[in-house]
C-alpha cells in the first residue's frame, strides 16, 4: 500500500512539473502578445530566410550571456539598436546582413526578449531543410553538410 501512495505521488510530481516548467511568466507572456513582429522575419519556415530561426537565435544568446537578466538586457538592446560589433550570430549577419533596429518601446522589448528566452522553440528544420539545397546549389557542400548534421540530430533525418 505504501509503494503504491509513493508511486502516486512520484507520478503526481512529475507531472506538476513538467506543467510548471513550461508555464511563461507574466513579462514573457507580453512578450508572446508581440512576437509576432518578429516572425515576418525570423520564421522558421520561410524562404527565402530574412532572418535566422529564433531556436538558434536563442541558443547564441544563452551560450553569449551568463543569466537570464543579461540574456535579455543584451537582447533587447541589439535589437533596438543593431551593431555590427553587438551581432553574435556571424553566419546570418554574412547571409542576411544586420537587421533593422526594431523601434519599439523599451518595455516592449525586454518583453519580447524574456519571451524568447522563456519559450521553448522547436529545432527549424524546415529552414535546415531549405539552407542545404541553398548551399548545394551554390557549391558551399561544407555549409550542407553542417545543415544537415543539424537536420540529423534534431530532427531525426
Amino acid at each position: 500500500m505504501c509503494i503504491n501512495k509513493l508511486r502516486i505521488l512520484i507520478l503526481l510530481s512529475a507531472v506538476i512539473y513538467s506543467t510548471n516548467s513550461n508555464a511563461l511568466s507574466p513579462d514573457a507572456i507580453e512578450g508572446k502578445k508581440l512576437f509576432s513582429t518578429c516572425l515576418a522575419c525570423h520564421n522558421q519556415a520561410q524562404e527565402p530566410s530574412m532572418g535566422p530561426p529564433m531556436w538558434g537565435v536563442q541558443r547564441r544568446y544563452k551560450k553569449a550571456t551568463n543569466s537570464d537578466e543579461a540574456f535579455i538586457k543584451k537582447m533587447a538592446s541589439f535589437v533596438k539598436a543593431p551593431t555590427l560589433e553587438s551581432a553574435i550570430h556571424d553566419e546570418a549577419l554574412a547571409q542576411l546582413g544586420l537587421m533593422p533596429p526594431m523601434p519599439l518601446p523599451d518595455e516592449a522589448l525586454k518583453n519580447i526578449a524574456t519571451y524568447v528566452l522563456e519559450e521553448q522553440f522547436p529545432p527549424p528544420c524546415d529552414h535546415w531543410r531549405y539552407a542545404i539545397k541553398r548551399a548545394k546549389d551554390k557549391g558551399d557542400l561544407a555549409h550542407a553538410k553542417k545543415d544537415q548534421k543539424q537536420l540529423k540530430r534534431f530532427c531525426n533525418e
